[in-house]
């Protein structure tokens, strides 16, 4: 995987030219690659260029209903808050390791959040590196019975996985956790130490029953915990040509609850998330333009709260074009 910021969005996003785009990367003596006269870097050039400032936050990707995209979506937010320069821990929780997989890395032999838990071993000592300023904690099958080594070890849920977090926190800006979908000790425990959970619903009835079984799961640990357990919705695999995806959007926004929690970015339906993940790769790692590349652009800014600059950005992808 190598993952490729374009200077062309480098200039939408600064709000300058490309050329001045160039001139800045020269100026500062930063690294760039060109392939067919697009000139495109990673994280550290990033760093240098945009100097932007994150607030650290720890966001759970969790709803009790699969095949809603949420690996898929974790995985290319991590990506891209990565190439913002963003310093991104992405955790896999989910026994099916598929997280892991679309990251290239084999789990079979590494130790995992289980392990942690079962035999003490640090949660620094779990982390692989991706590339520069991404890294993972891996997921493998083992990784099914969290539940029970949190209930028969007695771990109280809302310390079991916040005090290890908090000794990462400083180092990352970013830390994204895939949850497996379903409810239970270890989904409850990551829900209590998340800054925020991201619930991805999808045009279809029974991704809103899973959304309203997830939602009334917050409620009660929030009610038992004495807390506040924020969270967000993401429309994800939106079809413009389907009356169902626009029916979906208007019940989001009208809703009491849903419609103040829903992000302003819809990811719309593509091929190209499970290709690219089939071909190990990321979506941002080809420099072709795409609807998925500009959706998840638009969410990893609104994300890390540094959508600015130019109203083109807007343009594609958002609720006001669907609505």
């Amino acid at each position: 995987m190598k993952a490729k910021f374009t200077a062309s969005d480098a200039a939408s996003f600064l709000g300058i030219t490309i050329q001045a785009v160039h001139k800045q990367l020269k100026t500062k003596g930063l690294e760039f690659e060109k392939n067919q006269n697009r000139v495109y870097f990673g994280h550290s050039t990033s760093c240098g260029l945009f100097n932007l400032k994150f607030k650290p936050k720890t966001v759970a990707f969790q709803i009790v209903k699969g095949g809603t995209g949420k690996t898929s979506l974790a995985h290319a937010v991590a990506v891209r808050a990565n190439l913002y320069g963003a310093r991104v821990l992405c955790i896999d929780l989910d026994q099916q390791g598929n997280l892991t997989q679309a990251f290239q890395v084999n789990a079979e032999e590494l130790p995992v959040m289980v392990d942690v838990l079962k035999e003490g071993i640090k949660l620094q000592d779990t982390i692989v590196n991706i590339s520069e300023g991404l890294d993972l904690i891996p997921s493998r099958i083992e990784n099914a019975i969290l539940d029970n080594v949190i209930m028969l070890g007695r771990f109280p849920l809302e310390h079991v996985y916040k005090e290890r977090l908090q000794t990462l926190r400083k180092k990352y800006d970013l830390i994204i956790i895939d949850c497996p979908p379903a409810l239970g000790q270890s989904v409850a425990a990551i829900a209590l130490s998340s800054d925020v959970i991201i619930a991805p619903v999808t045009p279809e009835e029974f991704s809103l029953s899973g959304l309203k079984i997830s939602t009334q799961e917050i409620l009660n640990l929030e009610q038992n915990y004495k807390t506040r357990i924020p969270f967000r919705l993401v429309l994800n695999k939106f079809d413009t040509r389907t009356s169902l995806s626009h029916e979906v959007l208007s019940t989001l926004i009208k809703h009491p609850i849903y419609g103040e929690k829903l992000f302003k970015t819809y990811v719309r339906a593509s091929q190209e998330f499970p290709n690219s993940i089939t071909s190990s790769e990321s979506i941002f790692d080809n420099l072709k333009s795409s609807s998925a590349k500009e959706d998840i652009d638009l969410l990893t800014k609104e994300l890390l709260e540094i959508q600015k600059k130019s109203s083109s950005e807007i343009s594609l992808g958002t609720l006001g074009e669907a609505a």
